[in-house]
């Protein structure tokens, strides 16, 4: 029973970020241009970025780049989507385009 249950709560806190479970996935207008993202890709209105890895963070969702780099995204209530990069302090609201 002890194996059974720290079995389970492994499986919990391991559960994977599915792509049906992105809200930020699609094309945002963020003012200094035009970003998009993909279950893979992040582009940042002039080149693709891969994402290695994107775990849930409170409402929103932490994506990992090479050499560590990364970035928050949040869709709002609204609708709207912050976006913060805390390697640069840059702080966006961005609204959906598709």
């Amino acid at each position: 029973m002890r194996l059974t249950l720290l079995s389970a709560s492994f499986a919990l806190m391991s559960a994977p970020v599915l792509a049906q479970d992105l809200p930020f996935l699609g094309t945002w207008d963020c003012s200094v241009a035009i970003f998009s993202f993909t279950g893979t890709i992040y582009n940042n209105g002039s080149e693709n970025m891969e994402i290695t890895d994107i775990s849930a963070d409170g409402t929103g969702h932490i994506l990992t780049f090479a050499d560590d780099y990364q970035l928050s995204v949040a869709v709002n209530p609204d609708g709207t989507l912050n976006w913060f990069s805390p390697a640069s302090g840059d702080s966006f609201t961005c609204t959906r385009v598709n």
